[in-house]
C-alpha cells in the first residue's frame, strides 16, 4: 500500500469520486464530496471527504489503499488525525476499489472507517453511524476510463449536454453542476464521449457536440437499461383515471410528466393508457391524495426518481409540470407499443430535431 503521505494518483481521485458517489446511490438521502485541494487535507491523509448527513456536516480525512496486503502493519500506523481550529479528531478513513464482508468485519472490529466504489461504508462519528456492507463489486473497474459515458452517471452528463444549449463547451465545473455528478466523473465522460466521437474537441480547444442525430440516439438506447432501471421505478392504481395529471398541477409537487401522457400532451397524437411520472423528492402524501394513488404492482402510474437537478428545468423550453422532449421520447421509445413509436417520430421532429 502507498504511503499516505503521497498525493493522490489520477487513479485514487477516480476512486475517491466514485466512493463519493456509490455513498450517496447507496444511502440515497446523504451525501459525499471529495476534497481534493492540498491546502484543506491533513499531512498525513490523501484528501477530505465532506460527508452531508441529516443535515450535519463534517470532513474526514481519507486514505487511498487498492490493496491491503500489509494490512496488520496499516492498522498500527498513525490512524487519527486533528482537523480544523476545533481540534476535531477523527480516524483515517480508507478508501478501496472493493471491501469484500470479510475485510469489512476486520476494519469494523478495529474501529476503521471505510468507504469502497461499490457504496459499502462504515462510519461511526458524533455526527452520524453508518454501516452498509455487502455490495457486490461493481461491473466496471474504476481504472477503466473507457465506457464512462455508458454508466448511469455518464448518461446523466450525456443528458445534461444534449438538453442544456452550449453547456458542452462550458468548464467542466459548469458540466458538473448542470448535471448533478462529481467533477472527476464528467472528465471521465466528456473524454469518453469524445473518444468515442459523440463530441469534437476543436482546434481552440472548446467542445462541440458532432451529430446531435446520433448523439440522442445513442442517449435513448443506452437509457432504459443504463439509467432508467436505477431510478427506483413504482407502480401505483389511481383512483380518479388515466387523466388526473390535467387537474393537479405536478411543479406543485416537485415533479414532471413523462411518457405518454407528456407526449399527448406535447402532439394531440396520443391517446394515453399510462402515466409517468418523474419526482425529486420521493412520493409526497400530497401527491398521493391529490391523484388518490394507492400501490398496485399492474397499476398504470409509475413514478420514478428524477435524476436531473431542479435548477436544470431553468433552462428547457417546455411547458410547465413536463419532462424534457428527449425523456418523453426516451420513454416512447423504450416501450413495446408501436403507437408510441409513431408519435416518438413525431415528437422528435417538433421538439428535438433543430
Amino acid at each position: 500500500m502507498k504511503a499516505v503521505t503521497d498525493r493522490l494518483s489520477t487513479s485514487g481521485q477516480t476512486a475517491l469520486s466514485l466512493a463519493c458517489e456509490a455513498f450517496s446511490d447507496a444511502t440515497q438521502h446523504f451525501s459525499a464530496t471529495p476534497r481534493f485541494d492540498a491546502s484543506a487535507r491533513p499531512d498525513d491523509a490523501d484528501a477530505l471527504v465532506h460527508f452531508t448527513v441529516s443535515g450535519r456536516q463534517f470532513d474526514m480525512p481519507v486514505v487511498f489503499a487498492p490493496t491491503w496486503t500489509n494490512f496488520p502493519n496499516f492498522v498500527n500506523q498513525r490512524t487519527q488525525i486533528t482537523l480544523g481550529s476545533a481540534a476535531a479528531v477523527r480516524r483515517l478513513m480508507v478508501i478501496a476499489y472493493h471491501v469484500t464482508p470479510k475485510v469489512a468485519a476486520e476494519f469494523i472490529a478495529r474501529r476503521i472507517p471505510f468507504l469502497d466504489t461499490a457504496g459499502n461504508v462504515y462510519l461511526d462519528e458524533p455526527e452520524a453511524t453508518i454501516m452498509i456492507v455487502g455490495r457486490d463489486k461493481p461491473a466496471l473497474k474504476p481504472t477503466d476510463t473507457s465506457s464512462r459515458s455508458t454508466t448511469p452517471k455518464g448518461l446523466r452528463v450525456s443528458f445534461a449536454l444534449a438538453t442544456q444549449p452550449g453547456l458542452v463547451g462550458q468548464p467542466m465545473r459548469t458540466i458538473a453542476a448542470a448535471s448533478g455528478v462529481a467533477l472527476n466523473t464528467v472528465n471521465l465522460a466528456v473524454d469518453d464521449l469524445i473518444a468515442r466521437g459523440f463530441v469534437l474537441k476543436k482546434a481552440n480547444g472548446g467542445r462541440v457536440i458532432a451529430d446531435r442525430r446520433r448523439f440522442i440516439d445513442d442517449w435513448v438506447s443506452q437509457y432504459p437499461t443504463g439509467l432508467r432501471k436505477k431510478l427506483g421505478a413504482r407502480r401505483f392504481a389511481s383512483g380518479v383515471g388515466i387523466d388526473w395529471w390535467t387537474c393537479a398541477l405536478l411543479t406543485g409537487f416537485d415533479a414532471r410528466l413523462g411518457g405518454e401522457c407528456a407526449a399527448d400532451a406535447l402532439t394531440h397524437e396520443l391517446k394515453p393508457a399510462s402515466v409517468t411520472v418523474y419526482v425529486h423528492a420521493g412520493v409526497s402524501t400530497a401527491l398521493m391524495k391529490a391523484a388518490r394513488l394507492r400501490p398496485d404492482d399492474e397499476g398504470n402510474v409509475e413514478i420514478l426518481e428524477s435524476f436531473w437537478p431542479q435548477a436544470a428545468e431553468q433552462s428547457w423550453d417546455v411547458p410547465p409540470g413536463l419532462a424534457h422532449p428527449l425523456l418523453i421520447y426516451a420513454d416512447l421509445i423504450s416501450s413495446a407499443d408501436s403507437r408510441n413509436h409513431a408519435v416518438a417520430r413525431s415528437l422528435y421532429d417538433r421538439f428535438l430535431a433543430s
